[in-house]
């Protein structure tokens, strides 16, 4: 060693150019995001388990007609439960953390459900899934838009399509207590996933003074910081903004709902949300078998056709992803659900004036076209969210509403259809034509917006981070 030369803490020579240590992402590749999208979407699969669940294997469980309904309905009523919870959870957690605590609650529910066959056991542990459901809604959600924007396939509803699928396929291949013990065994896995390998939601640490964090987090999700004036758009929160701001917001939210530029979008929402669950997209998801029999499908078994539906439902998932525009996925949503229930409506009309007993079979392809259309349909209203890219205050109370008309449709629809059989699928494409006439009335935007908003979702798109 040379006796001049720099130690250690020696200051390098002005001169010098300085040497700038940038870490690199884990794989130059797409893959790691991709892992990553798929792991923390995994909670949605499981989420739509919870709600096919009683799609194939309802009949089967030593439940009265009346206990039934109950049992059928309660994964939506504590989902508006979840929902109403989820921001707190998220202010004191974060979106992930939130996730992770409602997995714990999933498991047990799933428990309760297959390890003991007592009424109360059983509708404990539907309630217990369904508060499942209402947390990853609205947390998956968040979390999902921050750190996946550049992937339209890494949304909820694709992935809770995919659990409905799942589910079918399971309960038609097993018993209704071994389909729930393997749901409570993905859940399981879901949660060591999620906890080894998800990060946290940036936005939300950096909220917490945990700005180190946070920058890992976006090395590790490949994400570039936005500037902040880019996050707005005429002064409207766009719906991908952080989950930790929307929860630190949430008090303020109930202390000025009275103002109206806070009730007005949120009751707007809230009517939309009521009348996408009145035409029966959650219905569909819960009683499908039993759905099928009610359209007048008679030549297929109805598990079978459950099945081949839910697989169109995932479809119809894939297909509204790729829309640009949210308002017009559901509008193209409600007019397939208003598609269908005339066309079934129709048919069994004809089928009850002029078609006998052979006829009748003949043209069960008719309904069987319907329901394909009315399961493509209703894969937009089984994750409920805003129609168009903007981030509503109090938007999880919208939420929570949605769900709670949801468990009301669902509790009521067999008593409906005993009362008036067929026209049950009448009243969904009312349901239906209400909905696109108020979408178009409320949601509509003028081009000059929409052309505006592309420009700023061009301009923050993201690329890897180096």
């Amino acid at each position: 060693m040379e006796e001049n030369a720099p130690g250690p803490s020696t200051p390098p020579p002005a001169d010098s150019p300085a040497v700038v240590n940038v870490q690199k992402p884990l794989n130059n590749s797409s893959m790691t995001q991709g892992f990553l999208a798929v792991i923390s979407l995994l909670p949605c699969v499981i989420s739509g388990a919870v709600l096919g669940f009683t799609g194939v294997s309802m009949w089967n469980l030593p439940l009265t007609f009346r206990n039934a309904t109950w049992f059928a309905s309660l994964a939506a009523l504590g989902a508006a439960g979840g929902c109403l919870i989820s921001h707190s959870l998220m202010n004191a957690f974060g979106p992930r953390g939130s996730v992770l605590l409602s997995h714990v609650i999933c498991a047990i529910g799933w428990m309760l459900k297959f390890s003991s066959w007592t009424t109360t056991n059983l509708l404990v542990g539907r309630a217990l899934t369904g508060v499942f459901v209402g947390v990853v809604t609205v947390a998956a959600t968040a979390h999902s838009s921050e750190c996946f924007p550049a992937r339209p396939t890494a949304r909820p509803v694709v992935y809770t399509a995919i659990g409905v699928l799942c589910v079918y396929l399971a309960g038609s291949l097993l018993s209704y207590a071994q389909t729930a013990a393997v749901a409570m065994v993905v859940t399981i896995v879901s949660f060591v996933l999620v906890r080894s390998f998800v990060p946290e939601s940036p936005a939300w640490l950096e909220a917490r003074g945990r700005t180190g964090d946070a920058e890992y987090s976006r090395l590790k999700l490949r994400l570039q910081r936005q500037p902040d004036a880019e996050s707005l758009e005429d002064g409207v929160e766009p719906s991908t903004r952080s989950a930790g701001d929307r929860s630190t917001s949430t008090e303020a939210i109930y202390r000025s709902v009275h103002r109206p530029e806070i009730y007005r979008p949120l009751l707007a929402l809230t009517l939309h949300l009521a009348l996408q669950q009145m035409s029966g997209p959650l219905v569909f998801v819960s009683y499908a078998s039993q759905m099928v029999g009610d359209s007048g499908v008679r030549v297929l078994n109805g598990h079978f056709v459950a099945a081949v539906l839910a697989a169109f439902l995932v479809a119809g998932a894939l297909v509204s992803t790729a829309m640009d525009h949210r308002e017009s996925s559901a509008t193209l949503a409600a007019a397939g659900t208003l598609t269908a229930g005339v066309v079934i409506a129709v048919y069994n009309l004809l089928r009850r004036m002029f078609l006998n007993r052979l006829g009748s079979q003949l043209l069960s392809f008719v309904p069987l076209l319907g329901m394909i259309v009315f399961a493509m349909s209703s894969s937009v209203g089984l994750v409920p969210h805003s129609p168009v890219p903007r981030y509503a205050a109090g938007e999880h109370v919208a939420l929570a509403f949605g769900y709670t008309v949801a468990f009301a449709v669902i509790k009521c629809y067999p008593y409906v259809y005993a009362a008036v059989g067929w026209w049950v699928f009448a009243v969904f494409a009312v349901a239906s034509a209400l909905n696109i006439v108020y979408g178009v009335l409320m949601f509509s935007e003028p081009e000059s917006s929409k052309q505006k908003r592309n420009t700023a979702a061009k301009r923050s798109s993201v690329g890897p981070a180096v």
